[in-house]
């Protein structure tokens, strides 16, 4: 290395000498200004007492341990960073304030020796709500399903309301006390002990809202289901010339709900009695149970109706021969006189309307039997087949026929 370089070299190395020995001196006995700013100053909540005896509580901010300010302090940096966020002190003021929300003013103290230069934020914001109590119906849920023919009955619940306490906004958003009780599986009557749940409209639970009362008595009866026929009684009767094709209820039967030992004594439920005649004209007419003492209906608002189909009854007849009739069991080598089967008789039926009126004379289905009979004179009756009608009267009641060998 040349000697000018070695030179500008040492002259470097003694100039950032001379810089540090000054800086140090500054530093050490010159003492200059200086700032620093701490981040997270946690900030005391003075006065909660007095929110207390005026049935206060704060709602916002919801954990006062988490309040925090950034400040920045001066002074002679010997000071300064002797201090630490610790030394800072940051307060709010609760007292005097009233419901609502509210910006509590900052206040900052620094330690001897140094200044405070800012801060923020110099304002937080407070919400406080008054503390009441209201007295609310306990409502009792279920969960869960009974196995099949059984029902619940009515619960009872004991105390049937409790008293609630919290902020009045809170507690307004309390939608019901539910005690919810399972009932997987149940036969038997329930009475256990539940506790119960304070929730808003949809079901979740509602914080800062409490009650003495943490469970109460539900009773709840457990029922069988019994489905039986529907009995209808009439009263009154038809005109003459007229009668009933059909009378139904609708439903034809009827759940019922009671005590097991009811049950089994109850076969069928039966209306109240019916006029015929009216039901005559009305066709359909909603009608009412006679319920039994210690049963009640499944579905109390379930409707049940009687219809009615009446007819006319009339009467029709006929004028036949033996060649309309059907000959069965006649002897082999045997026939009958050609001029007897032309032996006239009347046949007079009765019957609906609905079913004579388009009733032929071919529909109807006549049978001579001979079994038996052999060569000679015989007095015979003739047999009406599958008749939906009534028979009145058959003229004559017997006939004359003759056999004879072919």
């Amino acid at each position: 290395m040349g000697k000018e370089k070695k030179s500008e070299w040492t002259l470097k190395i003694f100039a950032l000498i001379i810089a540090i020995v000054l800086w140090s001196y500054v530093m050490s006995e010159v003492n200059p200004m200086w700032t620093e700013e701490y981040r997270s100053v946690k900030v005391n909540v003075l006065n909660q007492a007095s929110l207390e005896r005026q049935g206060l509580v704060i709602l916002e901010p919801e954990n006062l341990n988490d309040i925090d300010i950034r400040v920045s302090i001066t002074g002679r940096r010997s000071d300064v960073i002797k201090i630490s966020a610790d030394d800072i002190i940051a307060q709010v003021d609760l007292s005097g304030y009233g419901t609502g929300e509210v910006k509590v003013p900052v206040y900052v103290h620094v330690p001897v020796g140094v200044s405070l230069k800012d801060y923020s934020p110099k304002e937080i914001l407070f919400k406080f709500d008054k503390i009441v109590s209201r007295e609310r119906p306990v409502t009792v849920e279920t969960a869960g399903e009974l196995p099949d023919g059984y029902v619940l009955g009515t619960p009872t619940v004991k105390p049937q309301s409790v008293v609630v306490e919290g902020p009045s906004t809170w507690l307004n958003s309390l939608s019901k006390v539910v005690a919810t009780v399972d009932v997987t599986g149940i036969t038997d009557d329930i009475d256990v002990n539940v506790p119960i749940r304070l929730v808003d409209d949809d079901g979740n639970s509602v914080r800062g809202i409490s009650t003495k009362q943490s469970s109460v008595d539900v009773t709840i009866p457990v029922y069988r289901v019994k489905s039986v026929p529907i009995e209808i009684q009439t009263m009154n009767k038809l005109p003459d010339g007229y009668e009933i094709v059909d009378i139904k209820a609708n439903p034809s039967k009827i759940e019922i709900v009671g005590r097991e030992e009811v049950l089994d004594k109850i076969e069928s439920i039966s209306t109240v009695p019916v006029d015929i005649n009216e039901l005559a004209t009305n066709k359909n007419m909603k009608v009412e149970l006679e319920i039994p003492e210690g049963v009640r209906l499944l579905d109390p608002d379930q409707e049940v109706t009687v219809s009615l189909n009446v007819e006319e009854i009339v009467s029709r007849s006929f004028d036949f021969t033996l060649r309309d009739v059907q000959i069965v069991n006649l002897g082999a080598g045997l026939s009958i006189y050609e001029e007897d089967l032309s032996s006239p008789f009347s046949l007079t039926i009765q019957g609906f309307s609905s079913v004579l009126e388009p009733l032929k004379k071919d529909d109807i289905e006549i049978e001579m039997n001979l079994e038996g009979l052999g060569e000679g004179s015989h007095l015979i009756a003739v047999d009406v087949k599958e008749k939906n009608f009534t028979v009145l009267s058959l003229l004559p009641e017997r006939i004359q026929i003759r056999l004879r060998k072919d």
